[in-house]
């Protein structure tokens, strides 16, 4: 064979060699994005470490992730994934029945959980105590337990679930010094918050000592085995924490009364309590310490995120927009950004997933494989020609 020839077959070689690297390269580049795609839906137990599971469920895609966070007694889909119907005579009463136990909740597309899925990721979950009726519920732990367990616990299954932030946390009742701590434990995790009727810290400033003694030891009644909480620990824990960050946040308040005959079998047994009016006026000062929108017309009992699923919803897209807005204005070349700042919506949506955002080294080195193949077959014709 001559030499022509030979420089004739590597020259062939050569060109197919790039043709085979360029098609890896289109592969690589748009196979990456699959491999980091967001989650798909999940429901299950998470070890979180000691021996210890949580039961989570979460769906949707998208960031900033939603977390619900439920009030006392509750688990993941106890209100969340609930909805009470439209036309229940329940909605016309003018106290709240649902906290009786009354009213037809069911399974509804149109509840908070199902709703939020639908335009970003949202969790939720079930704390030791609750969900006691589900065929898996979180491993038990003694009641009453105190608010900083209940915050590692939701920090923990967090990162067993491989959910990252950052997190617009969804409290309602108990759960507000729930997110509230949290957001004094892990300030850079949390970018905004929807308190619903939430217990917070300027519930000692609306109501006695007295009164506000005897919420407590209602609350940590309990069996040892049905959730119970510490307030005045938890008041304790909440003081000592440091101040809130400036985030989006809203205040839901129910309009709804407590029910006297339920409030006058309480007080009997346990004292003084605080009202509704006192719970009210603490709601309102939360709201004024956030600098949030204050919602007191939701035709809802306690239990707003089954009264007015809607409400809750529409609450956690315009706190989850303003996110994204706030996101979308650090990653601009124009704004003014801090070091610590949010990182652009393109990363903070692939971090959610679980993996770092690869494109763009893969792109690189794609192209840096076909110069180098490029630059070979051009050795090769100048030979050939020479």
């Amino acid at each position: 064979m001559s030499l022509f020839a030979n420089r004739r077959t590597m020259l062939l070689l050569a060109l197919m060699l790039t043709a085979v690297l360029a098609c890896a390269a289109v592969l690589l580049v748009a196979g990456s994005a699959p491999a980091y795609a967001a989650k798909g839906d999940f429901a299950g137990l998470v070890d979180i470490g000691g021996g210890r599971k949580i039961y989570m469920e979460c769906s949707g895609t998208g960031s900033p992730t939603v977390v619900l966070i439920a009030g006392k007694g509750n688990g993941a889909r106890d209100g969340w994934s609930q909805a009470l119907d439209p036309d229940d005579p329940v909605h016309q009463a003018p106290t709240d029945q649902v906290a009786l136990g009354k009213g037809d909740l069911k399974e509804s597309e149109s509840a908070v959980f199902p709703s939020v899925a639908k335009f970003t990721r949202v969790c939720a979950y079930s704390r030791p105590g609750t969900g006691l009726d589900d065929p898996q519920t979180s491993t038990p732990v003694h009641q009453p337990h105190q608010v900083d367990d209940a915050v590692a616990d939701l920090h923990a299954a967090l990162g067993a679930a491989d959910e990252s932030g950052p997190y617009v946390l969804v409290a309602h009742s108990y759960a507000g010094l729930i997110a509230r701590l949290f957001v004094g434990r892990y300030p850079q995790e949390v970018s905004g918050l929807v308190m619903e009727d939430t217990v917070n810290e300027f519930d000692l400033l609306t109501t006695t000592r007295e009164e506000f003694t005897n919420w407590d030891k209602l609350n940590s009644t309990t069996d040892g085995k049905v959730e119970a909480v510490k307030l005045v620990d938890a008041m304790d824990k909440i003081s000592a924490a440091p101040l809130m960050p400036e985030m989006p946040a809203i205040v839901l308040s129910a309009d709804k009364p407590w029910n006297p005959e339920a409030v006058e079998a309480q007080m009997k047994e346990f004292g003084p309590l605080p009202t509704f009016q006192d719970t009210l006026a603490a709601q309102d000062l939360l709201a004024k310490s956030l600098d949030a929108k204050h919602i007191t017309d939701t035709n809802s009992g306690h239990n707003i995120e089954v009264y007015n699923p809607q409400l809750v919803t529409a609450a956690i897209r315009e706190v989850v927009d303003e996110v994204r807005g706030s996101s979308s204005a650090i990653a601009s070349p124009t704004a003014t950004a801090s070091p610590t700042a949010t990182s652009s919506p393109t990363v903070t949506a692939l971090a959610t997933t679980g993996g770092p955002p690869l494109v763009a080294p893969l792109a690189l080195a794609a192209t840096l494989a076909l110069v180098c193949s490029g630059l070979a077959v051009l050795g090769l014709l100048r030979r050939n020609a020479s």
